[in-house]
């Protein structure tokens, strides 16, 4: 085919797509030629920071504020302090889930590890103090009890074969002899593992740290990290729950020590109820003076309201844990230097 033909052959199909919606040759290109040149019309920041399209949707801001719930006795006749009723603990469970609350464990939330689906908000609990309520065993005499479906963490597993993303996780700080039937304490942390929650240090026997000397200290929490990681094997005792919410003399005793040649190391310790915590994402977090949310129906509930009227203050998960996603006018709070290989994605 000569030149002369070619130009005849190309004016021609110009004509024929003229005449069937007036398209110019340059508009005709494949989708991928059509993407590059819209990123080619735009700022290069805007290319860098764009979002997923489920980070845009679910208006994700991993800035906001993180409920870490405080419970202790689960399983009371009537609610009073620092006690809560079965009924009402299976309320919390649903109302959190209704209201787009999942699940995060201590660890996760700590290191800024969070895997919650995107649109939802971490939530993290915790109980102190290993009373029965908590963990209870119906035993059948035929050896390894069943799991009450009344305690919490009977509750909790229910409520996740219903709503798997809701989650099933939380942390407890136990003292030495935990969750009564004393037959079978060493099966139940083990099975707390195995389930995937964790075990925290609340202290052998629950004293008022700052009225104890360095050793005793050390003693107290070297025991109980001792206690699990034996019963446990593989297991480490990462985290306190300061008992009565008060530290020691010596603050970074509650931090790390050694007694009897054991030691033992926390990368968090939580005190008694008071806020919801900082995101692990912004600058000033620290996780070695964690408030935590008393959940008693009347502390609860004025959090819960709280962020239904202020739900700019509100954590919400871009769904990937290797990307940190904010709006651009919280971009500020960041920490950056403590992203830690995370991705920053910024969006209008």
């Amino acid at each position: 085919m000569n030149k002369k033909t070619v130009a005849v052959l190309l004016s021609a199909a110009l004509a024929l797509l003229a005449a069937h919606g007036g398209c110019r040759p340059e508009q005709i290109r494949a989708p991928e030629t059509e993407r590059l040149a819209e990123q080619r019309t735009q700022p290069a920041d805007s290319i860098a920071e764009r979002p997923g399209d489920e980070a845009e949707k679910s208006k994700a801001d991993e800035t906001g504020k993180v409920m870490i719930l405080m419970y202790h006795v689960i399983g009371a006749e009537k609610e009073a302090a620092w006690k809560q009723t079965a009924a009402n603990f299976r309320r919390d469970l649903l109302t959190l889930y209704n209201e787009g609350y999942s699940l995060c464990s201590l660890r996760d939330f700590v290191t800024n590890n969070i895997k919650v689906a995107a649109g939802r908000t971490p939530v993290i609990i915790t109980f102190d103090d290993s009373s029965e309520g908590q963990f209870r065993y119906l035993q059948d005499g035929s050896g390894r009890g069943k799991i009450d479906p009344e305690c919490a963490v009977g509750m909790m597993l229910d409520l996740a074969k219903q709503h798997p993303d809701f989650g099933c996780t939380a942390t407890f700080y136990i003292n030495e002899n935990p969750f009564g039937q004393k037959d079978c304490w060493r099966e139940k942390l083990q099975a707390l593992v195995e389930l995937g929650f964790d075990i925290g240090n609340h202290t052998l026997t629950h004293p008022k740290l700052n009225l104890l000397s360095d050793d005793q200290v050390q003693k107290e929490l070297a025991g109980l990290a001792r206690l699990v990681e034996q019963t446990v094997p593989g297991y480490k005792v990462d985290s306190l729950a300061l008992p009565h919410g008060l530290s020691p003399v010596n603050f970074m005793l509650a931090v790390s020590g050694e007694y009897g040649g054991y030691q033992y190391h926390h990368r968090a310790v939580l005190r008694v109820g008071a806020n919801p915590a900082a995101s692990p994402a912004v600058k000033g977090f620290d996780p070695l003076r964690l408030p935590r949310v008393q959940a008693s129906t009347e502390e609860l509930g004025k959090w819960l309201n709280y962020f239904r009227k202020n739900p700019a203050e509100r954590y919400v998960s871009d769904g990937d844990p290797a990307v940190v996603t904010v709006p651009r006018h919280r971009e500020g709070l960041v920490d950056k230097e403590k992203l830690n290989g995370k991705k920053l994605v910024v969006y209008p």
